[in-house]
């Protein structure tokens, strides 16, 4: 832990002494001549501004013994196409890598706010094989190539650690190309003594139509070499889901320790799994303290992914399983079912009320007639000796 923290704070050293120095602004490059003789014209803390597209396919690679930096000559981002970078100390903003960005030997660079990378036709977007460091700052994004229709989706970043010191620094975002088959986001092919890596930006698999992309990718690691993952990940989705991160083949005091959020890629026959730990061998160890979670499976019957799966008695020893949340994938099929509506039941009918009394003892009332009403007659009148006595009423 000791050498580490001595790497990391030598590695921030190199870049603040070169990023101190205030140099002239030179260009723009208007081609890739131009930009070749002004970076062999540049002192340390010099600025080459880019202007428009610059065409860098097979062409000598750009090489600097003094640190400078890339930038656009204008508000919107120039492009640098199948740029190749070869021992040299860079820094890059406002730029768009097309057609992938190879670094080799022993290079330090830098890719800041505004910086994009997209790989060629299935190939990897950036791919570093030698030391030095790699720094990718949170607005920076890198992405494999599209593999088109049948063909492979290329892997987003690839590193192979050579000898001497080695540190990088995932801030931004990175992903796999898609295609028949997803590309991985990140691959770690080799990381030996004297290398660290820390990964606190998003980094996704490509979506496949077969197979998705595994997220990270951790092969044989030995040596000192220490992993943190911190960030998001997840594998790409396919008919079967990408994996989020698997470690294969670590060896001596090699050391990982993941406390980010790891999540399998969703699959239509398999869910993709979380974490895949196998091969674990000497002193090496693996901590798990973040949230691992199977991929989702959409068809009946279908397999979900597995939080963790660990291959060997020897990895399962060399595991340590912290405050860590683990969670298999999800059956959806059997969510997204239409439930079958349950029978309506016939209401019970009320019974009529019983009769009490029988029909013989009712007597039948009988229906009154109406009888004529009587037709008033006249007051009488008071009767006198000499009135006639009046005729007898009808």
């Amino acid at each position: 832990m000791n050498r580490f923290k001595t790497l990391v704070l030598s590695v921030c050293m190199v870049f603040l002494l070169s990023t101190t120095a205030q140099g002239a602004t030179l260009g723009p490059a208007a081609d890739y001549a131009q930009l070749l003789e002004l970076t062999a014209q540049a002192a340390d803390g010099d600025i080459i501004l880019i202007a428009g597209e610059i065409v860098a396919d097979e062409q000598i690679p750009l090489s600097t013994h003094s640190a400078v930096t890339l930038a656009s000559a204008s508000d919107s981002p120039a492009s640098i196409r199948g740029l190749r970078v070869d021992n040299a100390q860079l820094t890059a903003a406002g730029i768009r890598f097309e057609d992938s960005l190879s670094i080799r030997g022993t290079s330090y660079v830098e890719l800041g706010s505004g910086v994009s990378v997209q790989g060629a036709s299935g190939k990897s977007g950036l791919s570093f094989d030698g030391n030095g460091s790699l720094i990718l700052y949170p607005e920076c994004s890198v992405a494999g190539g599209e593999g088109g229709e049948g063909g492979e989706g290329g892997e987003g970043m690839t590193i192979n650690h050579r000898g001497g010191d080695f540190y990088a620094g995932i801030e931004g975002t990175i992903s796999g190309g898609s295609g028949q088959t997803g590309g991985s986001g990140l691959t770690i092919s080799k990381l030996s003594d004297s290398g660290a890596l820390m990964i606190s930006g998003t980094i996704s698999g490509g979506n496949g139509r077969t197979h998705g992309g595994q997220a990270l990718n951790l092969y044989d690691l030995s040596g000192n070499a220490f992993i943190t993952v911190t960030g998001t990940l997840c594998g790409g989705d396919g008919a079967v889901g990408g994996d989020g991160i698997q470690v294969v083949a670590t060896d001596g005091n090699a050391s990982v320790g993941i406390f980010g959020t790891v999540t399998g890629g969703k699959g239509q026959s398999y869910g993709g799994d979380a974490l895949i730990l196998m091969n674990m061998n000497g002193a090496s160890s693996v901590s798990l303290s973040g949230s691992l979670t199977g991929g989702d499976v959409t068809e009946s019957g279908a397999k979900p992914g597995t939080s963790l799966l660990v291959v060997g008695s020897g990895s399962a020893s060399r595991t340590r399983v912290g405050d860590c949340h683990l969670s298999d994938g999800t059956d959806l099929s059997a969510l997204n079912a239409t439930p079958t509506p349950l029978p309506i039941e016939e209401p019970d009918v009320t019974p009529l009320p019983e009769i009490t009394s029988s029909a013989e003892d009712t007597e039948t009332l009988m229906t009154p007639t109406s009888s004529p009403t009587p037709i008033p007659t006249a007051a009488p009148i008071a009767a006198s000796e000499d009135s006639p006595v009046p005729a007898e009423t009808p």
